[in-house]
C-alpha cells in the first residue's frame, strides 16, 4: 500500500516537471524559429536585391557564400565561447546582429550608398543566426533527456522547416506589394519578434550547459574530440548526412535538365523532398520511441546512399517523384538524432563546442560542395556526382554501423542514464527556483 502511493506520488512530481521542461524547450524552439526566419528571409530579399539592381551572378554567389563561410570560420570559437559563459549573452548579441542585418538596406539604401550595405548585412545576418543555433540546440540538450531528447529536437527541426519555408514566401510577397525595404521590414519584425520571446524568458533559463564548468577549454584543441570514438562517430554520420543534402539541392535540377525535364517538374521535384523530410519529423516522436537513434542514423546513410545510386538510371517522373519523397524521408530523420547523440556522448563542459564543430561541417559543406557538384557534374556529369556520393554515404555508413555495433553494453548504459536524469531533474529544479 504504502510503495504504492509513493509510486503515484513520485509520478505525481515527475509529470509536472515534465510539462514544464517541455514548455521552456517549446518555447526556446519558438524564438529560434523566429529567428531563423528573419535569417532566411534578408538571405532570400538579399539575392533578389542584388539581381534587382543588376548585379552579375558571381556577386550573388559571393553574397550566398559570405553567409555561411565566416560561420564556418567561427563556429567552433562560438561554441567554447558559449560553453565558458553561458547562452543568455551570445542570444542576446544574436538578436541583435540578425536585427541589425535587416535593417542595414533600409537605412543605407542603394540609391545613396552602392552594394556594400548587403555585404554588411550578409555578414551580421550569417554571424549572428550561428549564436543562436549553437545556443539554443545546446539548450534544448540540456533541458531534455536521453528519453524524450530526439523527440525535443524534433520539434525543433519541425519549427526550422515551417519557418524556412515561411520567411520566403512572406518576403515574396512584401517584395511583390511593396518593396524590397518593405521586404526587409519583414524580415527585421521576425527578428524583433524572436528577440522579445527570448527576452521574456531568459531569466528562467540555465547560465550553461555542463553541469560543471569545463576551466580548461581554452588549451584544448577542438580537433581532440575526434579523439573520442562516439563523438567522431556522430560527426562523421552529420558531415555524410549534410553532403547528402546540398547534393539533392544542387544535383536535381542539373540532372532533370540533363534528361529534358522543365522548371515546373524540377521544383515540384525539390519540393517533393521537402514535404516528406517535414512529414517524417512529425512522425519521429513515434519512431524514436520504436528505434535507438544510431539504428535511425545508419539506416538514414545507407537508404540515402542507395537512392543515390540508383537515380541516375531513372528517367520517369514518377519513379524520380518516389525516390526524392524516398530521399526527403531519409535524410529528413537524421538532424533530431544526430542532435540527441552528440549530446549524449559529449564529455560535460564540451557541449557547445562539439555542436559548433557540427556547425562548421554543415557551413564548410554549404559553401564547398555546389563548387564541386557544380564542377564534377559539368566535367562528368550527374550521374558520376550521384554514384560517388551514393558510394560514399553506403561505405560510411556500413563502417560506422559496425564501429557503434558493441560500443557499449546496454545494462550500463540504462544505469547512467537513470542516474543523468536524476542529476537534470535536480538541477532543473534549482534554475527553475
Amino acid at each position: 500500500m504504502f510503495r504504492t502511493n509513493h509510486t503515484y506520488s513520485r509520478a505525481s512530481i515527475e509529470a509536472p516537471l515534465f510539462i514544464i521542461k517541455m514548455t521552456k524547450i517549446l518555447k526556446i524552439v519558438a524564438f529560434m524559429a523566429l529567428l531563423h526566419c528573419g535569417f532566411t528571409s534578408s538571405r532570400v530579399i538579399s539575392t533578389l536585391y542584388a539581381l534587382h539592381y543588376g548585379q552579375p551572378a558571381w556577386m550573388v554567389g559571393v553574397i550566398l557564400s559570405t553567409y555561411a563561410a565566416i560561420p564556418a570560420l567561427i563556429s567552433i570559437h562560438v561554441g567554447k565561447f558559449i560553453d565558458k559563459i553561458g547562452v543568455r549573452i551570445p542570444i542576446t548579441v544574436s538578436f541583435l546582429m540578425i536585427s541589425a542585418a535587416c535593417l542595414m538596406p533600409i537605412l543605407f539604401p542603394y540609391e545613396q550608398f552602392g552594394f556594400w550595405p548587403i555585404i554588411v548585412t550578409s555578414l551580421l545576418a550569417g554571424t549572428g543566426f550561428v549564436f543562436t543555433l549553437i545556443s539554443g540546440q545546446g539548450l534544448i540538450g540540456h533541458l531534455s533527456n536521453n528519453k524524450n531528447r530526439a523527440t525535443a529536437f524534433t520539434y525543433q527541426s519541425i519549427a526550422f522547416s515551417i519557418s524556412g519555408s515561411t520567411g520566403p514566401v512572406v518576403a515574396g510577397y512584401l517584395i511583390d506589394h511593396g518593396s524590397y525595404y518593405w521586404a526587409f521590414g519583414g524580415a527585421l519584425t521576425f527578428a524583433l519578434l524572436g528577440g522579445g520571446i527570448f527576452l521574456l524568458q531568459a531569466r528562467g533559463l540555465p547560465s550553461a550547459f555542463n553541469k560543471s564548468q569545463a576551466k580548461d577549454n581554452r588549451h584544448h584543441s577542438a580537433f581532440e574530440l575526434f579523439k573520442d570514438e562516439k563523438v567522431r562517430n556522430v560527426l562523421l554520420a552529420s558531415a555524410f548526412v549534410s553532403m547528402a543534402w546540398d547534393l539533392q539541392a544542387f544535383m536535381i535540377p542539373v540532372y532533370g535538365t540533363e534528361i529534358g525535364l522543365d522548371a515546373v517538374a524540377i521544383g515540384w521535384l525539390l519540393s517533393t523532398f521537402s514535404i516528406c523530410t517535414f512529414a517524417v519529423r512529425v512522425f519521429m516522436p513515434i519512431l524514436s520511441q520504436m528505434f535507438k537513434e544510431w539504428s535511425i542514423i545508419i539506416f538514414v546513410m545507407i537508404s540515402a546512399g542507395l537512392t543515390y545510386i540508383v537515380f541516375p538510371f531513372t528517367t520517369s517522373l514518377t519513379l524520380l517523384f518516389l525516390l526524392c519523397g524516398w530521399l526527403g524521408a531519409s535524410l529528413g530523420a537524421s538532424q533530431p538524432n544526430v542532435l540527441s547523440l552528440l549530446h549524449q556522448v559529449t564529455p560535460d563542459g564540451r557541449v557547445g563546442e562539439a555542436i559548433g564543430i557540427r556547425t562548421m561541417l554543415m557551413n564548410a559543406s554549404h559553401a564547398i560542395l555546389p563548387l564541386l557538384f557544380g564542377f564534377g557534374g559539368s566535367v562528368i556529369g550527374a550521374a558520376s556526382a550521384f554514384w560517388a556520393t551514393g558510394a560514399l554515404m553506403v561505405g560510411a555508413g556500413a563502417k560506422i554501423g559496425y564501429s557503434v555495433r558493441n560500443m557499449r553494453d546496454p545494462a550500463e548504459k540504462l544505469v547512467e542514464d537513470k542516474a543523468i536524469e536524476q542529476e537534470e531533474n535536480i538541477d532543473f529544479k534549482k534554475n527553475d527556483k
